[in-house]
């Protein structure tokens, strides 16, 4: 055996054990432990850094404008009292009253955001301290306003109201600029078979007044049994707890919703024939032509918040307490 070989033959045995290192490699974590790094990665997220990208300004303006523009989504604004109903400071505020993030990135996502989106900032005429809306930003080509069974009642009111033409004078609606897309609570849509008029008479328009850019008005389906999640869910502002899912004329229904559908054939009949003809003759001389009629079911998230101030609400109510300081607030 010559000098070389015999040097090669102690290299060779020294690659062998490789593999058995190899099975002596500790294993990996367990579950338990797996469990116990995610819930420690949960706890400390809200004091870690968000991630950044620092090469995103060497991006094309065409491709940086792209990205803002699909960073924006489509938001639904349920309204909901912030104040005492008894008296004249009746207030309103919406549920995804947050500005969306792209406000806040920098100066060029704010100008594509502040060309896409306006400041609803209501207040009706004559009235500085009185019923209004807290102010919000909404994209009108892509948001929808859920005027929910409280709201849609309340606004149902002021277009029955008999004012003898003087409608912004007298504290009414006043006009919400805008909206292209709004959707009413089926309960209180029935009401709209009101706005056509007396049996006889020619219909009183005033939903153009009210909604001047309105393109699709959905009548919305609150499945839910419990009325009482009408008020506790998504009332707190930022939440984006609402949804509305798209529904085929005529729906599929299981047999645990044949009450909904029968309510649905109902309305075809009462509501939606006179909605048709009140919008026609409403917006038979727009340029934009007359508004679609759609309808959708309600989605609302789980939200705990909503339930405590429920149950202190029902709480106070059944022992008769009246919330004081701070608490008024819930």
């Amino acid at each position: 055996m010559s000098k070389q070989e015999a040097q090669q033959v102690p290299q060779d045995e020294d690659t062998i054990p490789l593999t058995d290192s190899a099975d002596s490699i500790p294993r990996s974590m367990s579950k338990k432990s797996d469990k116990f790094v995610k819930t420690c990665l949960v706890i400390s997220r809200p004091f870690r850094k968000p991630p950044s990208f620092h090469k995103f300004g060497q991006f094309p303006v065409e491709i940086r404008l792209a990205i803002w523009e699909a960073a924006m989504l489509p938001r639904v604004h349920e309204l909901h009292p912030c104040s005492k109903l008894y008296n004249e400071r009746m207030t309103f505020r919406s549920n995804s009253s947050r500005a969306p993030s792209i406000f806040h990135v920098n100066a060029e996502s704010r100008s594509v955001a502040l060309n896409n989106y306006e400041l609803f900032d209501y207040r009706p005429p004559g009235m500085p301290n009185g019923k209004g809306i807290l102010r919000f930003y909404f994209n009108p080509n892509m948001d929808t306003l859920l005027l929910n069974s409280l709201m849609g009642l309340f606004i149902m009111f002021m277009l029955l109201e008999d004012d003898n033409d003087d409608y912004h004078v007298m504290g009414g609606l006043g006009v919400m600029k805008g909206w292209k897309y709004v959707a009413f609570d089926s309960q209180r849509a029935e009401l709209v078979s009101l706005l056509s008029g007396v049996a006889g008479h020619a219909p009183q328009p005033r939903f153009k007044i009210l909604f001047p850019a309105l393109k699709q008005l959905i009548i919305a389906f609150d499945y839910n049994s419990k009325g009482k999640t009408r008020f506790r869910t998504s009332v707190w502002p930022g939440e984006n707890g609402t949804r509305l899912l798209d529904l085929d004329i005529p729906p599929t229904f299981n047999t645990d919703r044949m009450g909904s559908a029968r309510e649905l054939v109902n309305m075809s009949e009462t509501v939606f024939g006179p909605m048709r003809e009140y919008l026609e003759s409403d917006y038979k001389e727009e340029a934009g032509g007359v508004p679609d009629i759609a309808i959708a079911k309600v989605k609302r998230k789980k939200f705990i918040r909503g339930d405590l101030r429920y149950a202190f609400r029902k709480t106070c109510s059944f022992v008769g307490l009246k919330p004081r300081g701070v608490f008024r607030r819930l």
